[in-house]
């Protein structure tokens, strides 16, 4: 067993309750940012063991147990928790901090502190650059999705707009328990009336574009992914999570639809004129540093966050076109997760660093907003085909990951 780093305090009783508070602390965060249960286990697991703690750990999307202790003296801690939201500097800075702690340079208990420390930070960027980085993934996802120069503001507009709401959703509970069908309603009801008013206007990219951000498609590849691993509790609760945010976000574009109809009458649907892929190629290195303030990630680390999502949208793209919808997807992901390992291994990062970004790219959100589309329509064939061609994708995409795992180890913490 591995020599355990310095603690304060005499005694095993004062290093084991020194240790159970670092290593309850750092559960809570690293659930906080985002981590998949199966992630966070594993770097427990590890940490306890560079620690010399006998441990055993049970995470969910909502809950954490730690027992720690022999088995006839073990003592179980348990903390209730909400999903939390990624915030990539604050994982590199628990990184940092726990590489401190293997080396010695910092003691269990000082470590405890710290992480309660870095848990109280603010925001990397502050609110007006996190508002902004909504409206300029949602006009550059526009263009992704084959939408021209009106689509792309429009789409922007909206993206901010959600980005309120978002900002708003931080201050009240109530307010962000609906916040999947508020978006909704203003983003399919801000195309509709704009459509009108602004001719040609293909509403649907806008719409799916402003929504790209709420749409829960990184939550179903995580809950696909937790089943992958064996985690049955925590990937169905997440697989119900996004199956609720996708019906909530279907209800608002259903309303906001009927209310612009009923005002204004049907919107004409006119084919877009796309951008060239030179200028799309472009557009990654934006998309790049407003995903980079989205997930909180460090300045030093948007070179990472370009390098994994030219990947992703390359890999995906060529792959799609020489290989077909689901196997170009299981050819991105295995890229971007293969890429993504080996940044996090050649600069020491979280692998969360290049692949969170990359992934939301390549989640099938967009597919499940097609489904609920034909569905409201009252379409059922296309929406089940939209549905299952959606879940097919989330598949294609943990697999290209479990893949990648193969290629390349990934690191043993997170």
């Amino acid at each position: 067993m591995a020599e355990s780093p310095p603690s304060s305090g005499t005694g095993p009783a004062t290093a084991e309750r020194v240790s159970s508070r670092f290593l309850m602390r750092l559960a809570r965060a690293l659930h906080h940012y985002g981590m998949p249960v199966h992630r966070v286990e594993n770097a427990l697991s590890e940490v306890a063991g560079k620690l010399g703690v006998e441990a055993q750990f049970l995470v969910t999307p909502t809950s954490i147990v730690i027992s720690i202790g022999e088995e006839d003296q073990a003592r179980t801690f348990l903390a209730r928790l909400d999903q939390g939201e990624a915030d990539l500097s604050k994982l590199a800075a628990l990184n940092e901090l726990l590489r401190e702690v293997f080396a010695g340079e910092t003691t269990v208990a000082e470590a405890a502190s710290r992480v309660a420390e870095i848990e109280a930070r603010a925001s990397l960027y502050g609110r007006a650059p996190t508002v902004l980085s909504f409206g300029v993934v949602s006009a550059v996802v526009a263009m992704f999705f084959g939408g021209g120069v009106r689509e792309l503001a429009v789409a922007g507009g909206l993206g901010l707009a959600v980005g309120l709401l978002t900002l708003l959703a931080g201050r009240s509970r109530r307010f962000a328990l609906l916040l999947p069908a508020i978006a909704g309603i203003v983003c399919a009801g801000g195309a509709q009336a704009v459509a009108h008013a602004v001719s040609p206007l293909f509403a649907s990219i806008p719409t799916l574009a402003g929504l790209i951000v709420l749409l829960p498609g990184l939550t179903l590849t995580i809950a696909v992914n937790e089943l992958a691993h064996g985690h049955a509790v925590s990937g169905s609760a997440r697989l119900m999570s996004a199956l609720v945010t996708f019906l909530q976000i279907g209800f608002g574009l259903a309303l906001g639809i009927a209310v612009v109809a009923r005002l204004l009458g049907s919107a004409p649907a006119v084919a877009p004129q796309g951008f060239p892929f030179p200028v799309l190629t472009a557009a990654l290195a934006v998309n790049a540093i407003a995903l980079a303030v989205l997930f909180q990630a460090r300045l030093k680390d948007v070179p990472v966050v370009l390098v994994a999502a030219a990947t992703a949208f390359l890999g995906a793209r060529f792959g799609t076109e020489y290989l077909g919808l689901e196997l170009g997807t299981l050819f991105g992901a295995w890229l971007l997760g293969t890429v993504g390992a080996v940044l996090s291994r050649w600069r020491d990062i979280p692998s969360a660093i290049p692949i969170l970004p990359g992934l939301l790219l390549l989640v099938p959100g967009s597919l499940g907003f097609r489904s609920l589309q034909a569905l409201i329509a009252k379409d059922v064939v296309s929406g089940v085909e939209a549905g299952f061609t959606m879940a097919i994708i989330a598949l294609a995409l943990v697999t290209g990951l479990l893949v990648a795992n193969l290629t390349v180890e990934p690191r043993k913490l997170f």
